[in-house]
């Protein structure tokens, strides 16, 4: 009866009673009337509207957060242009010594591998060892640090991926404390 009084309005309570005393308890008109004080009270959603949580510490240290995060905002918008600025800049990556030896490496497998191949025939044992010695050089060739990108552009994206959840946690942090 507490909920109801709450949320269904006492106009519509004191009706009900009304009804109930004068027609009965049981009686259609009697009934018509609790029903509508119970939709009144189902249709209440002020519990959706609530803060989940009550705790004032909790609640103390969320607006502490919210008031960094503030302060801070103009930092990352800096940052984060910045970062969107370097995101298109390549940095070059010196060229190491072992590029013309591994090239070198290269042109002596496949001079092996086709001497191999004419003095003991293709299919032979020494020929396939010399083409798979072939096929190591060129796939570690492909596979070394050229194909990953560089530490630099790592932490770029990164910096840009943290700005952006840092952006989402404030906005969220915002709505919560309008929804107060």
């Amino acid at each position: 009866t507490s909920i109801a009084l709450r949320s269904a309005g006492s106009a519509e309570i004191e009706a009900a009673l009304a009804a109930s005393k004068e027609f009965g308890a049981t009686s259609k008109e009697a009934r018509v009337l609790w029903d509508i004080v119970e939709e009144m009270d189902a249709s209440d959603n002020s519990a959706a509207f609530k803060a989940p949580v009550e705790d004032a510490e909790y609640e103390s240290k969320v607006k502490a957060l919210s008031q960094m995060l503030t302060s801070t905002k103009d930092e990352l918008d800096q940052m984060r242009a910045l970062a969107d600025e370097l995101k298109g800049v390549k940095i070059a990556t010196p060229s190491s010594s072992s590029g013309s030896g591994d090239s070198d490496a290269m042109k002596s497998a496949l001079a092996a591998a086709k001497a191999a191949s004419e003095a003991n025939g293709k299919d032979s044992v020494e020929a396939k060892l010399a083409w798979e010695t072939v096929e190591e050089i060129a796939a570690s060739a492909t596979d070394g640090e050229a194909s990953r990108p560089s530490l630099d552009e790592e932490c770029l994206i990164e910096l840009i991926e943290g700005c952006e959840a840092l952006e989402k946690f404030k906005s969220t942090l915002d709505a919560l404390e309008m929804s107060e």
